[in-house]
């Protein structure tokens, strides 16, 4: 996504999100982070950075190297300092903690958007590589926003890629991306990819989702089906040749336990620009 929405002369909408949560540690990811986290602010009420220093000798038992805490700090600063050159205020938060990502997933409780970085490069002092950005996606309650170079930084209207299922917790996921278009006037492309047929009763459930992105974002979205064997692999190709500036997805309610599930982390360690993993609803 990596851009500011446009200005409206309209009423301000009403924030998408309460509270953006992002995580840093002044590694390549952890720019990305911030920047996709500046793009979100305005959707959201609260906008806050935090960074987490462990003990030396800690990072083995997270699978990440330790963050001193002078390094913490300055690279809070300047996430701090970069909100205010885009006229935003951002809070600074400085944890001390061994066990990095289960201290971001306790915050994150807490918000309504975890944003961390990935490069899929687990290169030592960084605190969100590919694999830990796939464990805090998979642990964290909410949405977690896993940010990626490679929109275009002059768009000025996202492109939402939302990967759906036929299945009553598609809802959530659509809902979501939904809400972020809305605010950050951005517009929706929906994509169902299937190994079989294209039957009638997800027809039916591509309709349902469409006409509620309708009356939550004001425009028709773009919608497509398309089959392939290898589902993950065949959304993150059509994303990147539609030149998404966000992919939406959900993860399986029991990711804590089995994980996203092979389709979710296919996109999440693959996609060609940032990705957004939504739980989906218990219905």
């Amino acid at each position: 996504m990596a851009i500011l929405p446009r200005r409206q002369l309209e009423e301000p909408r009403r924030p998408a999100l309460d509270r953006v949560l992002c995580a840093v540690d002044g590694s390549r990811g952890s720019g990305e982070a911030v920047r996709e986290a500046l793009a979100f602010a305005p959707c959201a009420a609260r906008l806050c950075f935090v960074a987490v220093t462990t003990a030396a000798g800690d990072g083995p038992t997270t699978g990440v190297a330790s963050l001193a805490a002078h390094r913490a700090r300055q690279t809070l600063e300047q996430a701090q300092a970069l909100a205010g050159a885009h006229a935003l205020a951002a809070e600074t938060e400085l944890v001390r903690a061994a066990d990095v990502t289960g201290t971001l997933v306790a915050r994150a409780a807490a918000s309504a958007l975890l944003v961390v970085g990935s490069h899929g490069d687990a290169r030592d002092g960084d605190a969100a590589t590919g694999s830990v950005a796939s464990a805090l996606a998979g642990r964290a309650s909410g949405p977690v926003l896993v940010a990626r170079a490679g929109a275009r930084a002059d768009r000025t209207r996202p492109r939402i890629f939302v990967a759906v299922d036929d299945n009553a917790g598609a809802a959530a996921v659509v809902g979501l991306a939904g809400s972020i278009a809305a605010a950050c006037a951005g517009y929706v492309h929906l994509v169902h990819v299937q190994g079989r047929g294209y039957g009638s009763h997800t027809r039916h459930r591509l309709a349902e989702l469409s006409i509620a992105l309708i009356e939550q974002t004001g425009a028709e979205p773009v919608v497509d089906v398309a089959c392939g064997a290898n589902v993950g692999a065949h959304i993150c190709q059509l994303a990147q040749d539609s030149d998404s500036s966000l992919v939406v997805v959900g993860r399986r309610r029991d990711a804590v336990r089995r994980g996203l599930g092979p389709v979710a982390e296919r996109i999440v360690d693959g996609g060609p620009c940032s990705v957004l993993v939504s739980p989906a609803s218990a219905s």
